[in-house]
């Protein structure tokens, strides 16, 4: 019985900087989201405004990237630059809060279509916010997985997302408000950054729970926690700390989804504040054609 729906890996995007004039680094995951534009109660009918979600640290300081794409009916694949800075202008959106490591692009829908790119998103009904964990049923111990492309492991001639398992961790309202993140046990890698995680449907449940048999969006992955070990040297009297051991400690750090959701409820509101101060000098102009010509 499959509980992996192999859709969810046309949603997956690749990212990628140029190390040479042809050649190309994996060094990223990202993946698309649909935010609802309408209110239509008719789900088949309404309409979303796609992005691109990923790590702020993989946008930070870069000018050019490069999304990897699958093609239809297993084409191969098609890769397009995305400009993240021009001019000295960030192309990308943040969140207000730097500690919040998230960063979204839009994406024009018409133009992947139009390149014969196989892709879809997660729509917004998909996601679960943190805040509504405890209603839904999520807890601790439930079980995820986690998408990405892990130490460049992306395929060559078609993009083949890693599918990892992992269980949540921490999740409560402490470290989330605190800290911008919670934990999971999962061991994850470079290449992991930006990956989305999912909740694992369950078929059954324990007496006073709820099962929860829908994937969910839960959120980003952003990294792991290191466990640091000091190694000492017993050469001496007495044993004097050398070298430090660093290592994976198997928590991975992930940004919930809520903090995705106010990112793009402040691009709404800039692009309101920008399209009434376009209307304000239009009907201005306009003022003023006519009081020439009267």
């Amino acid at each position: 019985m499959a509980l992996f729906n192999r859709q969810h890996l046309k949603v997956v995007v690749l990212i990628e900087n140029q190390v040479g004039k042809s050649k190309f680094r994996s060094i990223a995951t990202g993946f698309l989201v649909g935010f609802i534009l309408d209110n239509n109660p008719d789900p088949q009918k309404r309409t979303y405004r796609i992005f691109l979600v990923t790590n702020r640290h993989v946008f930070e300081g870069a000018e050019v990237l490069w999304l990897r794409f699958d093609k239809k009916e297993n084409s191969g694949t098609a890769r397009f630059p995305i400009y993240l800075k021009q001019n000295n202008e960030t192309k990308w959106l943040a969140h207000k809060n730097t500690k919040v490591d998230l960063a979204m692009l839009t994406i024009s829908h018409q133009f992947l279509n139009d390149q014969g790119v196989d892709w879809l998103f997660f729509n917004e009904e998909m996601i679960a916010y943190q805040k509504d964990f405890e209603d839904i049923g999520i807890e601790l111990g439930d079980e995820l997985f986690i998408l990405g492309f892990p130490m460049g492991l992306s395929g060559s001639l078609q993009n083949f997302a890693i599918v990892r398992s992992g269980t949540i961790a921490r999740v409560d309202e402490e470290i989330v408000k605190r800290e911008k993140y919670f934990l999971i046990d999962s061991t994850i890698f470079p290449g992991n950054s930006g990956g989305p995680v999912l909740l694992k449907p369950e078929l059954a449940s324990l007496t006073n729970t709820k099962a929860v048999n829908s994937v969910y969006v839960l959120g980003v992955v952003s990294g792991y926690k290191l466990y640091k070990e000091p190694l000492y040297s017993h050469q001496s009297n007495p044993p004097s700390v050398g070298a430090v051991s660093i290592e994976n400690s198997g928590l991975a750090v992930i940004v919930p989804m809520d903090f995705a959701k106010e990112i793009y409820q402040d691009f709404i509101k800039q692009q309101k504040k920008l399209e009434k101060e376009i209307k304000g000098k239009e009907k201005t102009i306009q003022e003023k054609v006519d009081a020439s010509q009267k």
